[in-house]
């Protein structure tokens, strides 16, 4: 597993990124070849072998994975994947159509089959960084 910053590598294939959570847990996301989040897991781990836990079943089981699409406010739409009825992956950003939200979650799939679990990097999300307090202060 690779920790830190690795600004310069390119990376041209779908990767698994973890991503340490203002309440110091983690979380997986998919990164398209292009950095581009294309998905994310839904539970926060307290420990990088339950997110790759967690990635090793969403793979394995992509097949069994039901799919709900949302229609939320302003008309727009959001997909999650849930296996046995408990979610496990959500899209990470919200599509104007329903039809855009379908192929958002192909590419995730077709993503989240190739990607190697090997090689994950953690990062810290960088919202903490723009997040300002009561005081107008930032973090």
């Amino acid at each position: 597993m690779t920790r830190g910053n690795t600004a310069g590598r390119l990376r041209s294939r779908p990767r698994f990124q973890l991503v340490q959570t203002e309440q110091r847990t983690l979380r997986w996301r998919l990164l398209g070849g292009n950095n581009v989040s294309l998905g994310a897991g839904v539970a926060d781990c307290a420990r990088e072998t339950e997110c790759l836990a967690a990635i090793t079943v969403l793979k394995a089981h992509m097949e069994l994975l039901s799919t709900d699409f949302r229609h939320i406010s302003g008309g727009r739409w959001r997909w999650l994947l849930k296996l046995d009825g408990v979610s496990v992956a959500e899209a990470t950003h919200a599509y104007g159509r329903r039809i855009e939200a379908q192929r958002g979650l192909d590419r995730f799939r077709l993503a989240a089959m190739t990607a190697s679990v090997e090689d994950i990097e953690t990062v810290v999300d960088w919202r903490q960084k723009y997040r300002r307090n009561s005081a107008g202060d930032s973090a």
